[in-house]
């Protein structure tokens, strides 16, 4: 039809006719439809526009879901006590001098073999290094509690530091002779096996352990009488803590058990968006031992040597030491998910309800469209025909 109408206006300029009025109405009719078919074509759109939007809202709507079931389902490292309390785990309450008693001792090393201690013991180790340089925990422990009173290390020599510890346990052992059956038979072998120079390979390994269950039990039985004559505190005036020197005594061991020196958790201070406390952060040890760059040892002690080894172990399968679901040991976080979960949902589904009201608004309109078209299109038929019936 479209095409009878320009053909008929184009044929005739019958300005100032009845009939050139006609044609002018039908070429006003013929522009008033393209235009309705341009908005309804632009309505069609916007509503599959929408139509699109909403599919996404949907994509969306799952994805919260998902986010909110993954909240739910985190993990946290935790350690339980004795007494089956469990709380999450870091370094300190792991490998610190308060760690969380269990039935085990823990202790992380790096994957170049380095085992991870607090700030203060880094310091004094490489000062005890850089001073003294020997292997001997007992030496370490009591340069610690006192570096400047036992033979003057800081100004004097390795030699002279040992010298006088070793002129101490002389005397410590000779004072009480005769009393300890152990250190006397063990005291003994020693003695029997000669100079350690001289010794075969063998030898030589059976008598380190002797001299280690020596010192062992030696400072076991009289810690606290080598301090004070090494420090010169014979009057009673002692200040040596036990808890404290075995400590000492014991981390030492366990770096030289790890095989690599150690490093200060400090250094890992500000890693991984942490904020500057890797010692209390649960989350970055968790990271840290999940993705390998630090294990978790069971730091284990021989009772008759007092010698150290390490084990390593895994959140997965060890007794203390595990993976546990967050919301179980932080209802906090439970109301955090739960929060965020309800208010994205409330956000989607007021901005789904906005769609609905936008294609109603778009549907309500096409149909107006629509039902305008159709009579357009009747008017401009009806023009049609009563112009062509001039030739008929």
């Amino acid at each position: 039809q479209t095409p009878k109408v320009f053909f008929e206006i184009s044929r005739k300029s019958c300005k100032g006719t009845k009939k050139g009025h006609q044609n002018m109405g039908m070429a006003a009719s013929q522009a008033r439809l393209l235009t309705i078919t341009a908005r309804i074509h632009d309505v069609e759109y916007q509503a599959q526009s929408i139509q699109s939007a909403k599919v996404q809202l949907a994509t969306q709507s799952d994805q919260v879901y998902q986010d909110y079931l993954a909240a739910l389902d985190a993990t946290t490292l935790t350690v339980k006590d004795y007494e089956g309390n469990v709380i999450t785990a870091n370094f300190n309450n792991l490998c610190g001098p308060d760690a969380v008693l269990t039935g085990q001792q823990y202790a992380l090393r790096t994957s170049s073999n380095q085992l991870i201690v607090s700030d203060e013991i880094k310091e004094e180790y490489d000062d005890f290094m850089e001073d003294i340089g020997t292997n001997d925990p007992y030496a370490f422990a009591l340069y610690v509690m006192n570096k400047e009173s036992i033979g003057n290390p800081e100004g004097g020599s390795e030699s002279e530091f040992m010298e006088n510890l070793s002129a101490s346990i002389d005397s410590v052992y000779e004072s009480h002779k005769g009393e300890n059956t152990t250190l006397d038979n063990l005291k003994k072998s020693l003695d029997d096996m000669g100079d350690y120079s001289d010794l075969s390979a063998d030898d030589k390994k059976k008598y380190k352990e002797t001299l280690s269950s020596f010192k062992y039990q030696l400072y076991k039985s009289y810690g606290a009488e080598i301090y004070n004559k090494s420090t010169d505190q014979n009057d009673g005036s002692s200040d040596f803590d036990q808890s404290d020197f075995d400590y000492y005594v014991q981390i030492f061991k366990e770096i030289q058990a790890a095989g690599g020196g150690c490093v200060s958790i400090a250094d890992y201070n500000g890693i991984d968006g942490l904020h500057g406390d890797a010692a209390n952060d649960s989350d970055w040890l968790q990271n840290m031992i999940k993705c390998g760059k630090i294990t978790l040892e069971v730091v284990n002690t021989d009772k008759k040597t007092g010698e150290v080894s390490l084990s390593t172990t895994a959140p997965d399968s060890d007794t203390y030491v595990d993976y546990t679901t967050t919301t179980t040991i932080d209802k906090k976080a439970l109301a955090k998910a739960e929060a965020e979960y309800e208010h994205a949902a409330k956000e989607i589904d007021r901005k789904d309800k906005k769609f609905d009201m936008d294609l109603s608004k778009l549907e309500t309109e096409r149909t107006a469209l629509t039902t305008e078209y159709d009579s357009v299109k009747k008017v401009i038929s009806d023009n049609i025909e009563r112009t062509f019936g001039i030739f008929s």
